[in-house]
């Protein structure tokens, strides 16, 4: 009796083993994923971040230094491989003491995003945009409606995506109005076919810190985003939750590479060139914190997938170059 019992035993422990270890041969292996900092034709000095990729040209934010020791502010710039950065002057305006940033692009270009912040801090931040003209120009800039820049609050970094389940065209965007969770949230706000804004509201993945940053990617109905609020290896940490219908799954942590000890945040994708930016403070980066005292330093990274895995390796020529971005005035 005991020596069938022993089989029994045996028996089981060998089939759950076996199961075991079928789902081990079975699971997935990580794609192999090389993150590494763009050149020093981007990055510089100074604070360089929210990359966005349309076609082959990269725009991004970077700060600049008025002549004679000036004051630092920010500006919207654009990069081909190849070429040195330029400034958008579509998207500059004469608004010599505001900080413009935060490119963000309609999938066929037909309108661009951007943010106008008043004050060092970004608390006083409107998103604004520009519609394009038939003859291939950009239009006069314009302020989103009251509802969506709320009076008293912040509102910026804007990005659109499109709402399969909704079949329209969604702003995302971060406020730290009432209504949220604490600190600042993401927001959305569906566009109707005729170009207007439905009333936002706060997502149900926000915390009560600071959820920033959103992309949402149309293809795999995926929104990226960087919080502080849902622990992790950082202090702003890459997350990604999938939307199903009108639900959104529960945030997951992105992990190594794309995630440090240090801020990582903005990261897109770009289905084309299976290429995805974020930004980051990570070890290995060129801003200089003693040259902007009082501000984030942040440096570009591009992630290549199917590469050799790597987590700080770098694009840089030499010291020498570490200079920031100019502007004509």
């Amino acid at each position: 009796m005991l020596n069938k019992v022993l089989l029994s035993l045996i028996f089981s422990l060998t089939f759950f083993y076996a199961q075991a270890q079928r789902q081990i041969n079975t699971k997935p292996t990580p794609a192999k994923v090389k993150v590494q900092r763009l050149d020093d034709a981007i990055n510089t000095v100074a604070s360089d971040f929210a990359p966005t990729r349309y076609g082959d040209r990269i725009y991004f934010t970077s700060m600049y230094q008025k002549p004679n020791g000036g004051e630092m502010v920010t500006r919207i710039y654009s990069f081909v491989d190849g070429y040195q950065p330029r400034v958008e002057p579509d998207l500059n305006m004469k608004r010599k003491s505001a900080h413009i940033a935060h490119m963000a692009f309609m999938p066929d270009a037909s309108r661009m995003y951007f943010t106008i912040c008043q004050d060092d801090d970004q608390t006083k931040c409107k998103i604004w945009y520009r519609d394009r003209e038939f003859e291939g120009g950009w239009g006069a800039a314009k302020i989103l409606p009251d509802y969506i820049n709320l009076r008293g609050t912040t509102t910026t970094m804007p990005s659109v995506g499109w709402d399969e389940e909704q079949k329209k065209f969604a702003l995302f965007f971060v406020s730290d109005r009432a209504g949220g969770r604490g600190g600042k949230d993401i927001w959305v706000s569906h566009i109707t076919w005729d170009g207007k804004f439905e009333t936002p509201y706060a997502l149900p993945i926000n915390t009560p810190q600071d959820d920033v940053t959103p992309y949402f990617d149309r293809n795999s109905q995926i929104l990226y985003f960087s919080s502080n609020g849902m622990g992790g290896s950082g202090r702003f940490d890459i997350f990604k939750s999938e939307k199903k219908g009108d639900m959104w799954n529960r945030p997951a942590n992105m992990g190594r590479p794309y995630n440090s000890a240090y801020d990582d945040l903005y990261y897109m994708t770009h289905e084309v060139s299976n290429t995805a930016y974020f930004t980051s403070d990570r070890p290995g980066s060129l801003c200089n914190k003693n040259a902007i005292d009082g501000w984030n330093c942040y440096d570009i990274y591009q992630v290549v997938e199917n590469e050799e895995y790597e987590i700080f390796t770098a694009k840089s020529k030499s010291d020498t170059n570490m200079v920031m971005h100019t502007i004509e005035n």
